[in-house]
Formats: structure tokens, C-alpha cells, sequence
């Protein structure tokens, strides 16, 4: 591009501007212009070249798209920074890959355990038995060889289980005379005694139990997280369990965070149930009561989040009809009905925003009727109480959801990372199908975001609108293609759709004057490209309040001669 006038007088001149390129706004009407200008951190103004030409002055940071495409922020509805943090700072990477075995995931226990000071957990994270060659997970049994003397904890890729050693069960009191928590479960050798593996509300409680990280371990683990979130042109997060990892630290965790610099992107926190210790009595603090909808722009205390059920993958999803591969197992509520329905009437009767895990189609519908009990009318009140994942939702559950305004974020990526072992495993054939299902969501009209809950999977959110797209599996197969969407309806579920879920359609999600000037500089449009090659693109800029905070190297369009015309390129 050739040097750009600088006309605009400086004291009304844009701070930023996209020229040359596709700016899908993403509002009501899909508009599609060719630039951008953005001031004081917001929309100014969108427009063709020649409009948006005017408002450049001396100082303007001018952006040459060169036939990129720009959307707005991506906005992730369900992810873990702190915990995503944690993994990327982790002693043992027990993901498959790089782990084929279990003998691979021994192997960097060993290494761990050896380098570990003495007395110090060793942690790992991500293993996933149903990937390992095994077929199991690993037991106290594998760990001890190479870890007597050092406890070890080993979590599962979803979350919903852990593995100790023998030296961390007996750290935490954990033997054969200990019951299993209601919600949860010990696993058990042939002689009765706990083999190390812990489902649900047991590996919660084992991990509230073990040392928690420094604050500035957190701090550094919320940066580690952003940056990634950065690179992959997410600037909103919805971070759905704060305090899951470190209680009440991660609080301040974030607080320091933001102190250093290391908090880049926006963040709404959903608090877990276990900082309101008397919301199983139906009861709030005043303080509790109070701190809902407390920050700003970058960082603000958003809803509680509930866990229902566990994990398909786990075999602790609440599933009406048995599992495929265990006909005799519904998996299990987290909650009694009337316990999870007083939290919610508790919560709700507060002013909380409620989001709630559920996986199983048991468990939707235990959350949709301790929501019904609330009387919700989305005519009369617009409370927006959420169901996380969503993942085996029927038509007559979505039915329901959208008669009381009740709203989805869809963990989309199950489609790709479990779609096969789903289908010829957990779920078989016919629900397999059905999982993440956004076409009907759309024919109901349930509102609903995506998400990639990460640590879990991978953060990209292309990757995810790949998914929704294309519902291919990791075998390469096509799991109800019926399902699918188009990449407009992909898109807004990361973007404009997903703004709604979080009661911040008025300030983000489209590119329209005089919201928050969040952007994501793409490759290439995503309506442009052949839907297999969505997944592909690339994230060139991230750009939060009108400032390049990731990328942009190569972008800058000629300087004028003068003053300067912007800073580096924030990478």
C-alpha cells in the first residue's frame, strides 16, 4: 500500500486503522465493509477505504489488511486460565500425544519425581485412558515403582478424575476404610484397597486438599494462559470455575496478574460453588450476596458456576439409557435433585447469573428442572442462566430451554477430539450423532456460544468453528452431518452470540461504533474458503481497545514522514 495521507485533524483522528481488507462486522444485518477506524478504544467507524481514509492523522496506527479479513474478538465461553496455565507450567505432560502407553506417562513421572524437591508433589495433567494403548487409567500400582517416596497426581484430560500414588493417597488420608463421597467415587483393586484413580467430587476434594500454588505461581499461570488466548484471537474469556484450583488465591492471583501487566485479554469469572460454603443450606453471606457484577472492562465477577455431572468419556455423565459399553451404568448426579435446586433458587434469588455443567441428557434435565423452579420467564426477566456443554440435550429439552430463555455455551470440539470413541464406545450410533447438536438448537431458537474448555483441548476458536461446520471426527469421519451449521452461525457463536451469554451484547461481539474495539485479524475470511480449510486459517493481529496486543508484524502500513505514526507490533 502506498503511503497514506495523514489529514485528520490529530485531536480527532482514529488511534487505529484497517484498511484493504474484510471487516465482517458481525451485526444484526451481516454487514461487510472494507475498513475500520477505532478511538479512545472503540469502534469509531466502519466504513469502505475511502471513508475511513479521513479519519488518519499523524499519530494513527494504520494497518494494511492487504485482503485480510477482520472480525471481532473472539469471546471463549467456558475455559480454565488459571488451570490451562498451570498444565503449560506442568511437571509431566501426560497428554497423548506425546504419550503413546502408560509406561510413556511413568517414564516423565520418574523424571519428574527425580528432579522434584524432596517432599514436593509432583503434578501432571491430560492423560486420557481412552487414548493410550492400555485402555485403562493408570493406578498407584504403575506410579509407586518411580515415585515411592514423592506424591504424585496425575489429572485427567476432562477433569473428573486423578490418579495418586501410593505416597499422595496416604497424604490425604485416602485407604480402604474410606467411603466414597456422595457425587463420587474411589476406585478399588480385587482386594478392596483404593488403586489411586478418583472420579468426580473425590478428585475435586483430593485436589481442595493438596498444597495450593503460590499467588504469583497463579499470577504467572493467568499470563501463560493469556498469551496463548492472544495467539489464538481470543480476547474475552469466560473463565467457568475461578477458584477451582487455588480457592480463594486465584482472586488475588488475578489481581496480581493485572499489577504486572500479565492480564492482557478480558476476563469474566464464574465462581465455584465451593467459595459459598453455605449455598448447600440455601444460604449467602451478605458479602457473597454482593459481589456479583464488581469489576470493569478487563476483568469482572460474571455468575457461579455448578457441576451436575461429570463426563461422557468418564462413564460419570448422567445418561437417561446405559452407557453402549456398560448397559447397567447411568453415571451419576453430582447433586440430589433438591440439593442443586435450592443452589439454584439460593443463587438466583441473589441476582446471581447461573452456570451449570451438564453432559448427559440426565443431567440437563435435573438442571432445566431446578430452573423451572424458578418460574422463569424470559418476557419478564432477562436472568440468562446458562447450561455448560450441553453436549446430549434432546428436542424437547431445547424446547424447554428456549421457552425459559435458558441459554447453551456447546463444548463444539467433543464432535472432533471424541466423536469416534463416542460413536463406537460410550454412546453408540444414533446418540452419538446427536451430540453438540446447533441445528437444532438454531430450529429452537436456543442462543448459544462455543467453547474449546480449555485446558481440555485446545484453545483456537477456528478450530472450533471448523468443527461446527464440518463435524468431522479425529478418524476423518462425519458425525451427524444433519447437525452442522453454516460458518456465519459458527462465527457468532464465538462472537456476537457468545457477547449475549455473558450480558455484554451492548459493549462487544460486533464491530459497530461505539462498542469495544476487540478485533481479530484473520488469514483470510472464514465465508471465503472451503469449509474444510476454516480450521487452517491463521490469526495474523489480535488487537484489544483499539491496541495491537499480539501480531501485526508486517501489517503496518507506510509511515508518513514526521511525527510517528505508531508503537511496535505487540508480539
Amino acid at each position: 500500500m502506498p503511503e497514506v495521507p495523514r489529514t485528520a485533524d490529530p485531536f480527532t483522528a482514529a488511534d487505529l486503522v484497517l484498511l484493504n481488507g474484510t471487516v465482517r462486522t458481525m451485526d444484526r444485518a451481516g454487514t461487510t465493509r472494507t475498513a475500520l477506524a477505532a478511538r479512545g478504544g472503540r469502534v469509531l467507524a466502519v466504513d469502505d477505504d475511502a471513508a475511513v481514509r479521513g479519519l488518519i492523522g499523524p499519530r494513527t496506527r494504520v494497518l494494511d489488511l492487504q485482503g485480510r479479513c477482520a472480525v471481532p474478538g473472539f469471546i471463549e465461553t467456558h475455559n480454565h486460565p488459571t488451570f490451562f496455565g498451570l498444565t503449560l507450567a506442568a511437571d509431566v505432560d501426560a497428554g497423548s500425544p506425546p504419550n503413546a502407553t502408560i509406561a510413556d506417562i511413568v517414564a516423565r513421572v520418574e523424571q519428574a519425581a527425580a528432579d522434584a524437591e524432596p517432599g514436593t508433589w509432583v503434578r501432571g495433567y491430560r492423560y486420557d485412558d481412552t487414548l493410550l494403548a492400555d485402555d485403562r487409567h493408570p493406578t498407584r500400582a504403575d506410579l509407586d515403582p518411580v515415585s515411592r517416596d514423592r506424591p504424585v497426581c496425575l489429572q485427567h484430560v476432562s477433569g473428573h478424575f486423578c490418579v495418586l500414588n501410593t505416597a499422595g493417597l496416604r497424604l490425604l488420608g485416602i485407604d480402604r476404610n474410606t467411603p466414597d463421597p456422595v457425587g463420587g467415587a474411589i476406585h478399588r483393586d480385587a482386594a478392596g484397597e483404593p488403586d489411586g484413580v478418583l472420579a468426580e467430587t473425590a478428585a475435586f476434594a483430593a485436589h481442595a486438599a493438596m498444597p495450593k500454588p503460590e499467588t504469583a505461581d497463579l499470577a504467572e499461570a493467568i499470563g501463560l494462559a493469556g498469551d496463548a488466548y492472544l495467539a489464538a484471537g481470543v480476547t474475552t474469556v469466560h473463565d467457568t470455575g475461578l477458584g477451582l484450583v487455588g480457592g480463594p488465591a486465584e482472586l488475588d492471583a488475578y489481581r496480581l496478574a493485572r499489577r504486572k501487566g500479565r492480564l492482557r485479554n478480558r476476563v469474566r469469572a464464574y465462581l465455584v460453588q465451593d467459595l459459598f460454603p453455605g449455598l448447600s443450606g440455601g444460604e449467602l453471606s451478605p458479602v457473597e450476596a454482593g459481589v456479583a457484577g464488581l469489576g470493569d472492562d478487563l476483568f469482572r465477577v460474571a455468575g457461579v458456576k455448578l457441576w451436575a455431572d461429570g463426563s461422557l468419556q468418564g462413564l460419570t455423565g448422567c445418561v437417561s439409557e446405559g452407557y453402549a459399553c456398560a448397559p447397567d451404568k447411568n453415571g451419576l448426579l453430582i447433586f440430589p435433585q433438591d440439593d442443586l435446586s435450592r443452589r439454584v433458587a439460593t443463587l438466583h434469588e441473589a441476582g446471581w447469573q447461573v452456570a451449570i455443567h451438564g453432559n448427559g441428557d440426565g443431567a440437563i434435565q435435573a438442571i432445566l428442572e431446578a430452573y423451572a423452579k424458578l418460574g422463569l420467564d424470559p418476557l419478564e426477566g432477562d436472568r440468562r442462566h446458562r447450561i455448560e456443554h450441553c453436549q446430549m440435550v434432546s428436542e424437547r429439552q431445547l424446547d424447554q430451554m428456549a421457552a425459559a430463555g435458558i441459554l447453551a455455551s456447546f463444548f463444539i470440539k467433543h464432535v472432533y477430539y471424541w466423536g469416534d470413541r463416542h460413536r463406537d464406545r460410550f454412546l453408540g450410533p444414533e446418540r452419538a450423532r446427536r451430540i453438540d447438536p446447533l441445528a437444532s438448537a438454531v430450529k429452537h431458537g436456543v442462543t448459544f456460544g462455543l467453547h474449546s474448555d480449555t485446558p481440555v483441548v485446545p484453545v483456537p476458536p477456528l478450530e472450533g468453528i471448523w468443527c461446527a461446520v464440518r463435524r468431522t471426527t479425529r478418524d476423518g469421519h462425519e458425525l451427524g452431518p444433519e447437525q452442522a451449521v453454516d460458518v456465519d452461525t459458527a462465527l457468532r457463536g464465538y462472537t456476537s452470540q457468545a457477547a449475549h451469554l455473558g450480558f455484554e451484547e451492548r459493549e462487544k461481539g460486533s464491530l459497530e461504533p461505539g462498542k469495544l474495539a476487540d478485533i481479530a485479524v484473520l488469514s483470510a475470511d472464514p465465508g471465503a474458503v472451503a469449509p474444510d480449510a476454516v480450521r487452517a486459517l491463521q490469526v495474523d493481529a489480535t488487537v484489544i481497545g483499539g491496541e495491537v496486543v499480539w501480531g501485526g508484524a508486517g501489517l503496518d502500513a507506510a509511515p508518513a514522514a514526521g511525527p510517528a505514526a505508531g508503537g511496535g507490533d505487540g508480539r
